[in-house]
């Protein structure tokens, strides 16, 4: 497992890891963290969780880390890893050991896996997934409206129609029941990340479109 410490990105020494979920009551595993600002949040809240942010761009996380390292009494977090890996690439140590799983605003890759019902993305959250874990995901819908982005030009929008018709299917195929999707503004959407949170005003449209899932035994 490579750990994000401060500028460095290191190897997390043998049983590091499961230490650290022995000194904590829940383990949130936040998916495509990007800065990790989301993680720090959560783990700052609820310091008898261990949150962990996974990102494979680690260098996005490094100024998170710093912080989160510095001593409490000046907004350090010892309750937040933050891991160097792509979801379906998760280290060995992160497999099975989530209680919750977020998915916050993601892009990339992450973001069209997770639309797309692509079985590598899927796949890879059930893995570092308990059983009966929980799944929150959010996307942005202003993606979808005009002009649309490039990086999200013939992605599908997710509708519930389309929730319904199509990834409800694929989802359980990998082992996730979806259990709800709703739009709301992004004002009355809890699980929206700070990053994303700090750009929009108490004016905006924006439309955040929210899933949530838990595991499931995938379809025979």
């Amino acid at each position: 497992m490579q750990i994000v410490r401060g500028k460095k990105l290191e190897k997390a020494a043998e049983g590091e890891f499961e230490q650290l979920v022995g000194e904590r009551s829940r383990v949130v595993v936040d998916v495509g963290t990007g800065d990790a600002r989301a993680s720090y949040r959560i783990a700052k809240e609820n310091p008898d969780w261990l949150v962990v942010g996974v990102d494979p761009a680690w260098q996005r996380m490094t100024q998170t880390s710093i912080r989160a390292r510095r001593k409490p009494a000046k907004g350090g977090v010892p309750n937040l890893l933050l891991v160097n890996s792509a979801i379906e690439n998760a280290p060995q140590e992160l497999l099975g050991a989530a209680d919750e799983l977020l998915v916050l605003m993601p892009w990339g890759k992450l973001l069209h896996g997770l639309v797309r019902g692509d079985e590598d993305i899927w796949n890879g959250l059930r893995a570092v997934a308990k059983p009966n874990a929980p799944l929150t995901a959010t996307v942005g819908t202003s993606i979808w409206r005009e002009p649309v982005p490039r990086d999200i030009q013939g992605l599908p929008e997710l509708t519930p129609s389309y929730v319904e018709e199509v990834l409800t299917g694929k989802a359980l195929a990998a082992g996730w029941r979806i259990t709800g999707f709703q739009l709301a503004k992004a004002q009355d959407t809890a699980a929206v990340s700070s990053s994303w949170a700090r750009r929009l005003d108490s004016d905006s449209t924006e439309i955040i479109a929210t899933l949530t899932a838990v595991t499931a035994e995938p379809e025979q």
